[in-house]
C-alpha cells in the first residue's frame, strides 16, 4: 500500500485539469515576458532611443487598459476556457507575423507597437479568466497553493525565456531565432488548454447589459476596502515593475554588457520567484495575514528597485533582482488570494477586469521612465520612480487599514426559495382563484350557448 502523500503542492497537481491550465500559463506567461524583452531590444537596436522602447510598453498598455473592463464582462458571461483558447491562437498569429517580416527584412518599429497592442488587448482577456477559472478547477481550499504553482512555473518561464533569448541573440545577432522559438512556445501553450476538460459554471443570474454588467464590477471592487487597498497598491507595483521593459537599455547604457548577460539580468528575478513562490506554497493555509504579506512584498520590492538603480556593478544588480523576485511572490500571489477569496465567484473576472484597469494605469510608468531617461539616465529615471512608490505605498498602508488584518471569504449567496405566504397572503390568492373560476365558467357556460347544435348525420339509405 502506497503511503498517503500530505503534500499540498503535490496534491494539487494530481488535478489534471489543472496541469494543463498549469501548462498552458506557464509557456504562454515565459512568451510573453521574452517577446517584451525581445521587442525592447529589436526597437533599441534599430532606434537607440529609450523612448521608442517606451513606446512598446505604451502600445500595449493602453491596448489592455481599453479591453480589460470588456473581457471581464464577458468572462463572467462566457465558457473561460474558449476565452483563452482565442488569446492564446491570437499570440500564435502575431508571432508567426513577427517572424515572416524579419524573414523578408521589412520590419519597422511600429509594426511591433501595432503587435503590442493586438497582444496586450488579447492579454486582458486571458488575465480576466485565468485566476477565475483556476479558482473554479481547484476550489478555495487549494486556492493559494493553486496560485503558487502557477507563480512557479511562471517563474521558471521568467528565468527560461530571457535565458533563451539572450543566448539566441548573442550567437545569431538576430532576431529570426527568437521568434521561431515564441511562435513554437505558443503553439504549445495553445495545445494544452485545448486539451483541458473543464465543467461549464451553472449559474442562475439573471443576464444583464454589457455596460451594467461592468458596473456592478466596478462598484463591487472599489466598494470593498481589501479590493479598494490591492487595486491601489497595484497602480504603484506596476509602476515600479517597468523595469523590466527597459532590461536591454540598462545592460547596454548603464551596465555596459552585451546580449548574453542581459538575457541573465532579465532572469535573475525569476530566480527569486520560484524561491518565493516554493515557500509560499509549503506554507499553505497556515498564511493568515495575506494583506501584510502583500504590503511587506510590495514595500520590498520598491525598497530594493532602488537600490537596483543606484548600483554601478553587474553582480549587485544580479543579486538584487534576485531578491526583488522573493517580494514579488509575495505581491502576486496574495493580490490573486484577496481578489478571489473577497469576492463571489459570479463577479470574478469582472473584477480581475477592474484589476487590469489599475495594472494598465500602473503600466502607464513605462512613458514617465521613458521620457526621464531620455533627458536623464535611465539610472536616475527608474531611481526617482521607487522613490516616488515608497512614499505612496506607505501612504496606502496607513490609509488603507483593511490591508492590515485578515481577509474575510466571501461566497455566492445561496438559492433562497421564496418566504411561504402569510395568512393574508393565502386568503388573497384563494379569492383570486375562485373569482377565476367564476370567470372560467362564464366563458364555458357562453361557449355552449353559442355553440351550433350538433346534427347527426343522415343515415345512409340501402339499396334497391
Amino acid at each position: 500500500m502506497r503511503p498517503r502523500i500530505n503534500n499540498p503542492l503535490v496534491n494539487v497537481l494530481k488535478n489534471r485539469t489543472f496541469r494543463l491550465l498549469w501548462c498552458n500559463g506557464s509557456i504562454s506567461g515565459t512568451g510573453d515576458m521574452s517577446e517584451l524583452l525581445a521587442m525592447g531590444w529589436i526597437v533599441h537596436q534599430i532606434t537607440g532611443s529609450p523612448w521608442q522602447v517606451a513606446l512598446v510598453g505604451l502600445s500595449r498598455t493602453v491596448a489592455m487598459f481599453s479591453f480589460t473592463l470588456l473581457a471581464g464582462a464577458i468572462g463572467d458571461r462566457k465558457d473561460r476556457r474558449h476565452i483563452i483558447m482565442a488569446s492564446n491562437t491570437i499570440n500564435v498569429i502575431t508571432a508567426v507575423a513577427v517572424l515572416v517580416m524579419l524573414i523578408l527584412g521589412n520590419l519597422e518599429p511600429y509594426y511591433l507597437f501595432i503587435v503590442a497592442a493586438v497582444r496586450g488587448a488579447s492579454r486582458s482577456f486571458d488575465n480576466t479568466s485565468r485566476r477565475a477559472l483556476i479558482f473554479h478547477v481547484v476550489g478555495p481550499g487549494n486556492l493559494v497553493q493553486a496560485i503558487s504553482l502557477e507563480q512557479i512555473g511562471f517563474s521558471i518561464g521568467r528565468i527560461a525565456g530571457p535565458l533563451a533569448i539572450g543566448a539566441l541573440l548573442q550567437i545569431t545577432g538576430t532576431a529570426v531565432s527568437v521568434y521561431s522559438l515564441l511562435a513554437g512556445f505558443y503553439l504549445i501553450a495553445l495545445t494544452s488548454i485545448l486539451l483541458a476538460k473543464v465543467e461549464p459554471m451553472s449559474s442562475s443570474l439573471p443576464r444583464r447589459p454589457v455596460l451594467r454588467s461592468i458596473g456592478e464590477g466596478l462598484k463591487y471592487a472599489y466598494s470593498t476596502p481589501a479590493i479598494a487597498g490591492v487595486l491601489t497598491a497595484t497602480v504603484v507595483m506596476n509602476a515600479m515593475f517597468q523595469y523590466h521593459l527597459f532590461i536591454p537599455v540598462i545592460a547596454q547604457e548603464h551596465l555596459g554588457v552585451g546580449p548574453g548577460l542581459m538575457g541573465l539580468l532579465a532572469a535573475a528575478d525569476g530566480i527569486g520567484f520560484v524561491v518565493g513562490s516554493l515557500i509560499i506554497g509549503l506554507l499553505g493555509s497556515r498564511v493568515k495575514i495575506h494583506g501584510k504579506v502583500f504590503l511587506t512584498g510590495c514595500l520590498g520590492v520598491t525598497i530594493l528597485l532602488l537600490g537596483f538603480a543606484l548600483s554601478p556593478w553587474f553582480l549587485l544588480s544580479l543579486l538584487l533582482l534576485i531578491t526583488i523576485g522573493v517580494f514579488q511572490v509575495g505581491f502576486a500571489t496574495m493580490q490573486s488570494g484577496i481578489l478571489l477569496t473577497s469576492t463571489p465567484s459570479s463577479l470574478h473576472s469582472r473584477v480581475f477586469g477592474a484589476q487590469g484597469m489599475a495594472v494598465g494605469a500602473g503600466q502607464m510608468g513605462n512613458v514617465e521612465i521613458g521620457a526621464l531617461a531620455a533627458v536623464l539616465s535611465i539610472g536616475t529615471a527608474l531611481a526617482i520612480n521607487a522613490g516616488v512608490g515608497i512614499v505612496l505605498l506607505i501612504l496606502i498602508a496607513i490609509i488603507m487599514p483593511a490591508l492590515r488584518g485578515p481577509i474575510e471569504r466571501v461566497d455566492d449567496p445561496p438559492d433562497i426559495p421564496p418566504p411561504p405566504p402569510s395568512e393574508k397572503g393565502k386568503a388573497e390568492a384563494k379569492e383570486t382563484r375562485r373569482r377565476h373560476g367564476i370567470r372560467l365558467g362564464h366563458r364555458r357556460a357562453l361557449g355552449r350557448r353559442h355553440r351550433p347544435e350538433h346534427k347527426p348525420a343522415d343515415e345512409p339509405k340501402e339499396d334497391g
